[in-house]
């Protein structure tokens, strides 16, 4: 059974691969299928075609680009009844030269030029809003001068003090900008940008070391509290303090790998402890690079049309927000079967933490893994522009797609036993040797020439016991030497071990 399922059947169980595989190598063969999905699917295709960056990047970047634009409009309510928010907070490690860039741009493009247009407006309204207010302002001091002669003749100034009571209430309110995007600003930036325009935005990088380095994410409890729903409150020391309500965040960080491992030396710990790290879904994809062959001289982009004229639509629909930021969403709800798989899926995951299990080790993750799923599955119904209520089909892809994060996550964030990698990096070389068409291989040889890491006699036998646990290999004696066989399916060869032998020799 592939560790990679669509859960139809409820007597499947998330099973994870006999072999561990390090954090650079994922299991693409098995990404999920988005056939269901007619605009994001095509658009998805289309990208890679043209770009030819991993699909894992190019799918995050769109999930993140259409978590931005839904994330104000829309909550999900989970099959438990249950209320929480749409965002989504996506990390993908990607060294430089995996077009991260060029991903990102395609599918922000039209939240950027929709923005772009409306910041014209907005800087008219602006200078209109600067001559008001100096105007205001002329006024203001005009009447303050009349109340200070009042008071220095003892004379009552009623008229002139409610005049001027009246005229701080008609002070001209600041336009506001429409801002959905923020790129390396600081949390306070952030939020006092939320909270004074748009009550919805995203936390966009595609070199996500300015953002993780702590300008973007130097307090974690409020992008917590955020990602969950809560009101926050931002204390300043030079200006007013402010709270934020109703406020939604979308996180997107595109970075590469030694900037991460630097940011999991300096504040990993602090990162999974207080479960900031639960709530991404993480990838690591394979490198596509040297691999990018181009076919033809011509790229179509028909797909993105249809795609971006949805994402129009979304942020014509984010524009009211700005006269009404407490404007009350529309509540993506289940259909009763998908709602009863749901649970199950729910409690599948519960139980996945149990000691042994596929989550033994994260459950921060598997917390908020199942209000990931629902997520999803509430901005891809919603983006996709399905009616009624969210399908069971719908849910499905949304539980394949986090269940692909999800094994990412434990791959990338709980390394495994030094056997287990040991044997990960001995099967890779055996691998090598029986595709060009031998079955047996003398231990010693392993010892003398096999992988570095297993050339110790009590490193090579753990990671060969293993791998023979795994039913991967099997090991035999013969002419007094310890034979690896490479196919143990099979019955045993003795012509095939004297000429693999005699090879070595």
């Amino acid at each position: 059974m592939s560790s990679h399922i669509s859960f139809g059947d409820k007597s499947a169980t998330w099973v994870g691969s006999p072999i561990y595989q390090p954090p650079h190598i994922s299991a693409e063969a098995q990404f999920p299928w988005l056939a269901q999905l007619p605009l994001l699917n095509a658009a998805v295709d289309e990208v890679q075609n043209n770009v030819k960056a991993p699909r894992p990047l190019i799918l995050s970047t769109a999930l993140a680009a259409i978590s931005v634009v839904i994330q104000g409009l829309v909550d999900v309510q989970k099959p438990n009844g249950q209320v929480v928010p749409a965002s989504l907070m996506l990390l993908t490690i990607a060294e430089s030269g995996e077009r991260k860039s060029g991903a990102e741009n395609i599918f922000m493009k039209s939240i950027r030029d929709f923005q772009a247009a409306q910041n014209v407006q907005y800087q008219k309204q602006l200078r209109a809003w600067d001559v008001k207010k100096s105007i205001w302002e002329v006024e203001r001091k005009t009447l303050l001068k009349c109340v200070a002669k009042n008071l220095e003749k003892g004379v009552a100034s009623d008229d002139e003090e409610l005049r001027l009571f009246e005229h701080e209430i008609a002070k001209p309110e600041r336009p506001k900008e429409f801002k959905l995007l923020y790129e390396d600003a600081t949390s306070e930036a952030l939020f006092h940008g939320m909270h004074q325009n748009l009550p919805t935005a995203g936390l966009i990088s595609s070199e996500g070391g300015g953002v993780l380095s702590g300008r973007g994410f130097n307090d974690l409890s409020k992008q917590n509290a955020i990602w969950s729903g809560d009101s926050i409150t931002v204390d300043r020391k030079t200006s007013d303090s402010f709270e934020l309500k109703g406020g939604r965040l979308t996180v997107s960080i595109m970075v590469q790998d030694a900037v991460f491992k630097n940011y999991m030396v300096r504040r990993g710990e602090l990162s999974r402890g207080s479960g900031l790290l639960a709530r991404f879904l993480v990838c690591y994809p394979i490198s596509t690079r040297g691999y990018r062959i181009e076919n033809n001289m011509t790229q179509s982009w028909e797909h993105n049309d249809g795609y971006s004229a949805r994402m129009t639509e979304l942020l014509l629909q984010n524009l009211d927000l700005l006269g009404d930021p407490a404007r009350e969403k529309k509540v993506i709800k289940f259909t009763a079967e998908a709602c009863e798989y749901g649970l199950f899926i729910a409690n599948t995951i519960e139980a996945e933490i149990r000691k042994g299990g596929r989550l033994d080790g994260a459950g921060d993750h598997a917390s908020k893994l199942f209000e990931n799923i629902a997520r999803v599955a509430a901005l891809l119904h919603y983006f996709e522009g399905f009616g009624g209520d969210v399908s069971l089909d719908t849910l499905n892809v949304a539980i394949n797609i986090c269940k692909w994060y999800s094994d990412e996550f434990v791959r990338i964030f709980l390394p495994p036993p030094q056997f287990e990698a040991d044997a990960a990096e001995l099967m890779e070389w055996l691998s090598f040797h029986r595709s060009c068409g031998r079955r047996y291989v003398a231990k010693n040889h392993v010892l003398q020439y096999g992988p570095y890491k297993v050339r110790k006699k009590s490193r090579l036998n753990l990671a060969v016991e293993y791998l023979c646990s795994q039913r991967l290999i099997s090991v035999l004696d013969r002419w007094g030497k310890v034979l690896i066989d490479l196919k143990p399916g099979l019955l045993p060869d003795t012509l095939a071990a004297q000429n693999d032998i005699l090879w070595r020799l």
